[in-house]
């Protein structure tokens, strides 16, 4: 049967550094000016 790549104690663990890591990046994403580019860049289109 199926078995996970990663057991859940090193994923949340991995999952929270990469967080840390990233902070930049999140609060880009976050912040509501990446809706506004993907709002820009596609509109109507989807």
């Amino acid at each position: 049967g199926w078995e996970p790549e990663t057991m859940f104690k090193e994923g949340i663990r991995k999952t929270i550094k990469w967080f840390f890591a990233n902070e930049d990046w999140m609060e880009h994403v976050t912040s509501g000016n990446y809706q506004k580019y993907y709002d820009s860049m596609y509109g109507d289109k989807l």
